[in-house]
């Protein structure tokens, strides 16, 4: 979890120091590199259940890992054809994008003094309906040489009312693989279901007005909360 911790405090660190040197800005980017919780769930799903909110906010936030880095600053790159590159401090991002049938297929590499410390690749589709991105962390940027790396996978898809659904798997190597389903809907109503290496841990659903079920699958039986 400190690696997690440091990861993070990396993202949020290199997005507010971000610096564009650019004029051209890349026609295509993706369109889902976060959940924006705010905007997709009830308001006040945070005190009727603080416990779903925390589940889909951590999932919210191992996305921000890759997320943070795949919008140009200020929506300005230095180009070169096809290619594309912004720096955040120490960081600098290099994207490239193509338009391959009806999916636009893209690469994001972000190094820090000739050392790559991440990759994502991806594709969505050109009208926006469904996508895929795998984020690649070198692990020995936060100080562990010798571990595994760390990878994220996150798929997509939306449909015609803007109902989303999210899977994300999180492989941190030896010590644990976590695995995110969430379904956020256009009314603001969802659910989700957190397993960590095959175990079911937590899931929730709640309505538009922000109430529904808890389970927490630790306990034998499972708890179930109403809120």
């Amino acid at each position: 979890m400190k690696k997690i911790l440091a990861l993070l405090i990396i993202a949020v660190a290199i997005t507010s120091c971000s610096k564009d040197s650019g004029s051209s800005s890349p026609a295509f980017k993706p369109s889902v590199t976060k959940l924006n919780l705010a905007t997709k769930v009830p308001s006040n799903l945070q005190t009727t259940s603080p416990e779903a909110w925390t589940q889909i906010s951590q999932m919210d936030a191992y996305m921000s890992l890759g997320g943070s880095y795949m919008t140009p600053p200020s929506g300005k790159t230095d180009s070169a054809g096809s290619t594309y590159t912004w720096t955040y401090g120490n960081y600098t991002v290099v994207y490239t994008y193509a338009l391959v049938g009806t999916e636009y297929e893209f690469n994001y590499t972000m190094t820090q003094s000739g050392t790559t410390y991440c990759t994502i690749t991806g594709w969505e589709n050109t009208d926006s309906s469904a996508g895929h991105w795998a984020y690649s962390i070198n692990t020995a940027v936060v100080g562990d040489p010798s571990g595994s790396d760390y990878n994220i996978t996150f798929d997509w898809t939306k449909n015609a009312t803007n109902d989303y659904h999210f899977v994300m798997n999180f492989d941190m190597g030896q010590s644990n693989n976590l695995h995110y389903v969430a379904n956020i809907n256009h009314d603001y109503s969802g659910d989700f279901l957190y397993t960590s290496s095959g175990t079911q841990y937590y899931g929730g659903s709640w309505n538009a007005l922000g109430h529904g079920q808890y389970t927490d699958y630790l306990t034998s039986p499972p708890t179930v909360t109403t809120f």
